[in-house]
């Protein structure tokens, strides 16, 4: 029994056409269930704004029919999950949001405080608006998201990696998934070294003692760095130990320079054969 977790909320962005299957309403759906929490979902979609007041007539009522499409696929996609909860059991709440994209942000901002943790479906490319709602809630919620890839619909959290530096966003990570980690089976904190970036003394044995005594089944582990990258380590660790879940501080080093240059949060977002736990 997942304990502690009572609210969950869950964000649909999608435009909700007939190839799109959300990940992440299966998946905040079975965990809602497991915990015996409230799921809130938001099926939001983008409205879409004309640029200049003489655009013409025709192009005006075509923007309109589209936001009236888009308002429509999401209304639909509500009342869908608010089926799906009822026939797992869950209370649920749905809504269906139709906002300019700043505004959209807000809105989920706003719920997410109200919420223990956040789902939402990955995003594999970095500069998509549902990668801007994924850097919105991990950086300004102050909640825990958590990211699901395609074909991950059923919450399982029964072998969890915590990805341990030592930094200050790791530790609150680790303390934001302690109702996750305590009702594993087996939790490894797993302390990746020889990447340049990262302290030679980074390990997890300070951490675990910590976990234990919040009764959490922990053991150590540090892994070199396959070809200098962290995250293609950890990915391989969490394939090879069949993990449910990757618990990890996110964006240690800026926003910018992951774009950039690239970064474990920018990857493992990008690539991940489990769910994400992530906290800033």
């Amino acid at each position: 029994m997942i304990e502690n977790i009572k609210s969950v909320l869950i964000g649909l962005t999608k435009e909700f056409g007939p190839d799109e299957v959300s990940s992440a309403l299966g998946y905040g759906l079975s965990l809602a269930q497991q915990a015996g929490a409230h799921a809130t979902v938001q099926a939001a979609s983008v409205k879409l704004g004309l640029s200049s007041a003489g655009i013409s007539s025709v192009v005006a009522s075509l923007v309109e029919e589209e936001n009236q499409r888009l308002h429509a696929l999401a209304e639909a996609a509500a009342r869908s999950a608010q089926g799906d909860a009822s026939a797992a059991g869950v209370v649920c709440s749905a809504a269906s949001p139709h906002l300019s994209y700043p505004q959209l942000l807000a809105v989920f901002r706003a719920q997410a405080r109200l919420n223990d943790l956040t789902v939402v479906d990955a995003e594999p490319e970095a500069l998509t608006p549902d990668r801007g709602l994924i850097d919105a809630l991990l950086m300004d919620s102050g909640r825990p998201l958590l990211v699901v890839q395609p074909g991950q619909e059923v919450f399982r959290a029964r072998r969890i990696i915590v990805a341990w530096d030592g930094s200050g966003r790791a530790a609150r990570a680790a303390a934001d998934a302690l109702p996750f980690l305590r009702a594993a089976e087996a939790v490894e904190v797993v302390a990746v070294t020889g990447e340049k970036d990262l302290p030679a003394s980074v390990t997890g044995a300070d951490i675990a003692p910590h976990l234990t005594r919040h009764g959490v089944n922990v053991t150590v582990q540090s892994l070199p760095a396959l070809n200098c990258d962290v995250a293609e380590t950890l990915r391989n660790h969490a394939t090879l130990t069949r993990s449910d879940m990757i618990v990890m501080g996110g964006y240690v080093h800026s926003r910018l320079r992951e774009m950039v240059f690239g970064g474990v949060t920018q990857s493992l977002l990008k690539q991940s054969p489990v769910p994400l736990l992530l906290s800033y």
